[in-house]
């Protein structure tokens, strides 16, 4: 659906925040590092972030009963 590209400076880090079809794979380290969204959400978040904006990316242990 969409794909941000995560830069340092001028440099390509290969991370990207993109979607997936694949709903089981979100929160779970399946990739080398990307950050996977469902289409919809990524669409809404490519939408409102501007090129250049900082991003953070948390490691959030999931709690029971979350998914």
């Amino acid at each position: 659906a969409r794909a941000l590209y995560l830069y340092q400076g001028n440099r390509d880090t290969l991370y990207r925040i993109h979607g997936t079809g694949e709903t089981w794979t979100i929160g779970k380290a399946v990739s080398s590092g990307c950050v996977r969204l469902l289409h919809q959400d990524v669409i809404h978040l490519y939408d409102r972030v501007r090129p250049g904006s900082a991003i953070i990316v948390l490691n959030v242990p999931s709690s029971p009963g979350l998914s």
